[in-house]
């Protein structure tokens, strides 16, 4: 199995940002008036996930002995848990979520400018690291404009909450298909070759394996409880 040294920073980053999902998780419900039996299941089932997508990221996908079956895998852990809180919005959304939780969940995307970082040290494809980190990291400053906002006593409108929703699932649409193309071995690629890309191992494989799927939930938890809290 191929292994990739990657810097102290970006491991320390990703598995503390990992460890740090359930309790996020928890938060978000306990903060937004859920029953601790109901925030702790939801957080619990959260952790076994990340669990899961460690063991995943780290040897079982070299077991599937394609990287495009290993996207693929990428694709689908992307799309589940998004499906997962549509269908079952009563469940996950009730009558609303906190939106100060929700939107503190995106400012936290100021990680994405781990992958410049791991472009200069050669480990990422260096389209997709400076499209994807300006992305992420503008979307991180979106995030944090509203939470000044909230916390000065400011309402902002849906149409601040919705820019940052659509911007926000716009990068990571940009940022997957950058990565895909990117890699290689992958019968998509199309762009990078001759560069070293490694986001499908580990740590930086806890991105699109487990933060990502994640915050891409978060997002279609914000607009729902935009709608059912009717904030203008």
């Amino acid at each position: 199995m191929e292994t990739v040294s990657t810097h102290l920073i970006t491991s320390i980053v990703l598995i503390g940002s990992s460890i740090l999902v359930p309790f996020i998780a928890f938060g978000t419900y306990k903060s937004s008036g859920a029953s601790m039996q109901k925030s702790l299941l939801i957080s619990i089932i959260i952790a076994i996930w990340g669990v899961i997508m460690y063991f995943f990221s780290i040897s079982w996908q070299f077991r599937l002995g394609s990287p495009d079956l290993a996207w693929g895998v990428v694709i689908l852990n992307l799309i589940w848990p998004s499906a997962l809180v549509l269908v079952f919005k009563d469940f996950f959304i009730g009558k609303g979520l906190s939106m100060k939780w929700l939107t503190l969940t995106q400012s936290t995307r100021f990680m994405g400018t781990l992958f410049i970082l791991e472009n200069i040290r050669g480990f990422t494809g260096t389209a997709f690291a400076y499209v994807s980190g300006f992305g992420d990291f503008m979307a991180a400053v979106i995030a944090l404009t509203i939470l000044v906002q909230i916390f000065t006593g400011g309402q902002p409108t849906k149409g601040v909450y919705l820019f940052l929703i659509l911007f926000g699932l716009l990068d990571f649409v940009v940022a997957y298909s950058l990565s895909i193309s990117s890699s290689p071995g992958v019968s998509l690629q199309s762009i990078a070759f001759g560069e070293n890309h490694s986001m499908n191992l580990y740590p930086l494989a806890l991105l699109p394996y487990f933060l990502v799927p994640f915050a891409t939930a978060y997002h279609f938890m914000m607009y729902l409880t935009l709608k059912r809290n009717r904030i203008e």
